[in-house]
């Protein structure tokens, strides 16, 4: 999930297809707390530029 910047990116797991889905659902429809049933862990820092890396 992706609130925001680059900086601003969650990752969760889960093994139930049932919450999944049920997240999904709520999300397509616009419910505010559809994302309330999972722990979010900030990974932005894995998504932020880094200066050092030259693209070939």
């Amino acid at each position: 999930m992706r609130d925001g910047a680059a900086a601003e990116h969650y990752r969760t797991r889960t093994v139930s297809q049932e919450k999944v889905l049920t997240a999904m659902l709520g999300w397509a429809v616009g419910k505010a707390d559809w994302k309330t049933d999972f722990m979010w862990n900030n990974v932005g820092s894995q998504f932020e530029a880094d200066d050092t890396k030259t693209l070939g």
